[in-house]
């Protein structure tokens, strides 16, 4: 037996055909590679085969775009130019983009053998993809051994029977190497936000060696029950309670569960930073909120920094407690957000805000960098310094936020963005030329609960107006009423 015994074909055992139940040989339609299916799931059956052939044929599409990148000569801004046409190319952003470019290289220098199965539909796509994810900590010598056993797995094999086999496998190799430095527990220490959800929550997750966690776990769990004994002695003496920001303890006389204690003491948690100054924010925390919605007469979600949503009763909860109100002016029919006026080098605050309302990421297609953290305002049309008439003014249209990096590719030229001429009401469009590779039309994000709010007023002023209508027809054969029928005699 080989040191990968995974990678051999499984044998028939002896007998097996001729023990086979009579009632098999009325299901010869059954093949080992092909299961005998009801009809409606031949069709099914059949499209994974071709699933299995399309990401071959995108991983080899894909596969030199990972070159144009990596190569020791090419400029750093030119990579940031053809990854963006691969996103474009792949419809997401930059971010996924950069992962999927870097498997179609894997898949093509690294699983040779695997993919020629891939292509012939043979192997399933899923497997293939998985085998991509779980060996990325792998060297290339390391691939080689995944790559000779993988390209021989059967495909008669469960998809249960296949992971079991890529985790042996995969456990054999760990155990041949040192793991990387940014693979041990104390390399991944890290604190990161998950995407958010529809209904309002966040999360934040905190990574990092076991001994390191615990000890922050029960060093928050003690302080949390020391908090929760004390609020218990001050509601039974009568006592200011502590740690009671929402007054609900106060107000009930039921002292906060654990979990939420640990939530407050986060929040509340000073950030020691060893003496350095930490700047003033560049922006305000925008939570945008429908005026009706404020108003209680709609349910339109409230908008967190322009790209999460929130719940109408958490965002007229929000509203309720904030102390400063800024309004934001809408096309009512197509939720454009209306420009505000400027005429000098260096934008206005006024006017970074609205840009911020008008793209919440980085402008570039493709890029996902907010523009609260540190992004930078460009002019679209480059400002003339010597004679600011002749073009390049800052004003709204022609202006836009962009992260550090897409800041500088497009002063080095390779990203060539246009204003489009904006027809008033309607959200503006800018042209985007990434070097000689792509164009695309980028439209500016809008107020999408303007349009949904103004035909829900429109609806129902025309329900009330013919509601009046009736009332008054009604009134009028009332007062005069039809002229009684001639007698017919």
């Amino acid at each position: 037996m080989g040191e990968f015994e995974e990678g051999t074909p499984e044998r028939e055992e002896p007998g097996d055909a001729e023990t086979a139940r009579p009632e098999a040989s009325a299901r010869s339609a059954a093949t080992p590679d092909h299961p005998m299916l009801p009809a409606r799931l031949r069709a099914v059956h059949e499209a994974s085969f071709e699933e299995s052939r399309r990401l071959a044929v995108r991983f080899r599409a894909l596969a030199p775009s990972h070159r144009a990148v990596h190569e020791e000569s090419v400029d750093e801004d030119e990579a940031e130019a053809e990854l963006l046409a691969a996103a474009l190319a792949l419809r997401c952003t930059r971010t996924v983009a950069a992962r999927i470019v870097h498997d179609a290289h894997r898949a093509v220098a690294e699983l040779p053998r695997t993919l020629e199965r891939l292509e012939s539909g043979e192997f399933p796509a899923a497997w293939f993809e998985r085998i991509l994810r779980r060996t990325r900590h792998l060297a290339a010598s390391q691939m080689e051994h995944v790559d000779a056993a993988a390209a021989h797995w059967p495909t008669t094999l469960t998809t249960e029977q296949f992971q079991l086999r890529l985790r042996r496998l995969l456990t054999r190799l760990d155990a041949q190497q040192e793991v990387p430095a940014h693979l041990t527990p104390e390399g991944r220490r890290r604190v990161e936000m998950l995407p958010t959800r529809e209904d309002g929550i966040g999360c934040l997750r905190v990574i990092g060696p076991v001994p390191e966690i615990l000890d922050l776990s029960r060093r928050l769990d003690a302080a949390a029950r020391a908090v929760q004994a004390a609020q218990r002695r001050a509601v039974e003496t009568g006592e200011p309670i502590p740690l009671d920001p929402r007054g609900t303890v106060a107000e009930t006389g039921r002292i906060s569960s654990l979990a939420l204690l640990q939530y407050d003491l986060l929040g509340g948690a000073a950030l020691d930073t060893d003496g350095v100054q930490v700047p003033r924010p560049r922006f305000r925390f925008n939570v945008t909120v429908p005026v009706l919605t404020l108003l209680g007469g709609a349910e339109e979600p409230g908008m967190l920094e322009g790209t999460i949503p929130l719940p109408a009763a958490m965002a007229r909860e929000l509203a309720g407690r904030s102390e400063t109100w800024h309004r934001v002016l809408t096309d009512p029919c197509t939720g454009a957000f209306l420009p505000l006026p400027a005429t000098r080098y260096t934008p206005t605050r006024a006017m970074l805000e609205h840009l911020r309302l008008r793209n919440a990421t980085c402008a570039v297609p493709g890029c996902t960098r907010p523009t609260s953290w540190a992004s930078e305002a460009d002019h679209i049309e480059e400002y003339c310094h010597e004679d600011p008439e002749r073009g390049g003014l800052t004003e709204i249209e022609n202006l836009h936020l962009l992260c550090w990096q897409h800041h500088r590719a497009k002063t080095a030229g390779l990203l060539d963005p246009t204003r489009l001429p904006c027809t008033p009401g309607l959200p503006g469009r800018t042209a985007w030329s990434t070097d000689d590779r792509v164009q695309v039309l980028v439209r500016d994000n809008e107020d999408l609960a303007s349009p949904s709010t103004t035909r829900e007023l429109l609806d129902s002023w025309e329900r009330y107006g013919a509601r009046r209508d009736a009332r008054r027809r009604a009134l009028e054969r009332r007062r005069n009423p039809p002229p009684a029928p001639p007698p017919p005699f």
